[in-house]
């Protein structure tokens, strides 16, 4: 009999992309403080700012995970977590459109990174990964400034890293893009689907 699945966020993105893998699952949004976890993983860091990111998407999928799991011992638990890299900084969601605006305005003509981690969680054993996706965006001129300033009026921004999602209208500044495309949007599926399998035959065989 295989384990209930959950997902652990609130996404509508990640939500839209594991129904592509697995037909029925739950959600379920784990309450951590992901700031303080932040600031602490890049306050103490060792090496570069790449790697500390990476560090941090892996921590944060592994706590939403781990705080779902603990009223949901028999299920399998997936946690995620974005984040947008920037010129050794993380981008996070907006505080409002002028941050918006100039967090698109920052990345034209440049490119960043998009790192997701993932958790799965399932009895005593985690399976961890991360994927990791560069993206460049056009020199800004007066359409893009046109086309911006109208994507940050519509609200669609103020969920998303970095202040804007591919899927939308974010997709008409990108010049090229190496990795996957779906971690970008928030959830590399395909990597996930393979480890889902390899996660449940070993629970099956087991039995």
């Amino acid at each position: 009999m295989n384990p209930k699945i959950i997902l652990a966020s609130q996404s509508p993105r990640r939500r839209e992309l594991l129904k592509l893998a697995v037909k029925d699952f739950e959600i379920k949004v784990a309450d951590i403080d992901e700031k303080k976890i932040e600031m602490a993983i890049l306050k103490n860091r060792n090496g570069d700012f790449l790697s500390a990111a990476q560090k941090l998407v892996l921590e944060l999928s592994s706590r939403k995970a781990q705080e779902i799991q603990k009223n949901n011992r028999d299920a399998l638990v997936i946690g995620a977590d974005t984040v947008v890299v920037f010129k050794d900084q993380i981008l996070g969601k907006p505080l409002d459109e002028d941050d918006a605006y100039r967090m698109i305005k920052e990345l034209s003509g440049n490119t960043h990174r998009v790192l997701t981690g993932v958790s799965i969680k399932l009895g005593s054993v985690e399976e961890q990964f991360v994927s990791v996706s560069k993206i460049k965006f056009y020199s800004w001129n007066k359409q893009m400034k046109l086309e911006v300033r109208a994507y940050v009026a519509s609200g669609k921004v103020m969920d998303k890293a970095g202040a804007y999602g591919i899927q939308e209208e974010a997709g008409l500044w990108v010049k090229w893009i190496k990795g996957d495309y779906n971690n970008i949007v928030g959830l590399p599926i395909a990597q996930l689907n393979k480890r889902l399998n390899i996660l449940m035959n070993m629970t099956t065989n087991k039995i």
